[in-house]
């Protein structure tokens, strides 16, 4: 996917901007949402249960994460109107991040909300990250744009790039569909992997 984003010049979002522009786009999105997710650190600032977490707070975080959030739900619905939908590609690498363990935690309540999530273990990605760097962070918005988002050195989100080639997006889209179909249901990872386990350190920085 990175030689297909090289291959154009994106248009260069702040935060404020990206989130405002994407959202717009999602109003009259024209297929599935897909959103991947490679880093294995982010700082999420803003984020109740992330600065539990992020302070060490491990039931709290986990307490409200559980809370109900509808406007997350009404969100969801709309897509599935639409007959859209967020679709999650969340790789992983062993041995999980404390992170990471929170954010599984995390997903399963936006997976009870609507969200469609797949686990894909990072050593399937090692051929195409070899061939073409590692997977980017992106929100494809159906056939209509690409963004890649952007974060600074601490992993905390920073803005996009947005493309609107249709070259790119579709290829992007493909590449995403693709992973998707390779990866395990968020449910059986969970189960497996996840479920009644707690980070060995919190450590957030």
């Amino acid at each position: 996917m990175r030689d297909l984003l090289r291959s154009v010049r994106g248009k260069r979002l702040g935060l404020a901007e990206y989130d405002a522009d994407f959202y717009a786009i999602v109003q009259s999105v024209d297929g599935p949402v897909l959103k991947t997710e490679r880093i294995q650190t982010f700082r999420e600032p803003g984020s109740p249960s992330w600065e539990a977490f992020a302070e060490g707070r491990w039931e709290e975080a986990l307490r409200i994460a559980a809370e109900p959030n509808p406007e997350l739900a009404r969100f969801f619905q709309q897509l599935a109107e639409r007959g859209s939908g967020l679709r999650r590609l969340r790789i992983v690498e062993p041995p999980l991040t404390p992170y990471l363990i929170w954010e599984l935690h995390f997903l399963r309540h936006r997976a009870d909300a609507g969200e469609r999530i797949r686990v894909l273990d990072a050593d399937l990605v090692g051929e195409l990250e070899r061939d073409h760097g590692t997977v980017p962070e992106l929100m494809v918005a159906g056939r209509q744009a690409v963004y890649e988002v952007r974060y600074d050195e601490t992993g905390t989100p920073v803005g996009a790039d947005k493309f609107v080639d249709p070259a790119v997006v579709e290829g992007c889209r493909t590449q995403v569909l693709a992973l998707l179909d390779k990866a395990e249901s968020f449910d059986s990872f969970f189960a497996r992997e996840i479920d009644g386990t707690r980070p060995p350190k919190v450590d957030a920085q």
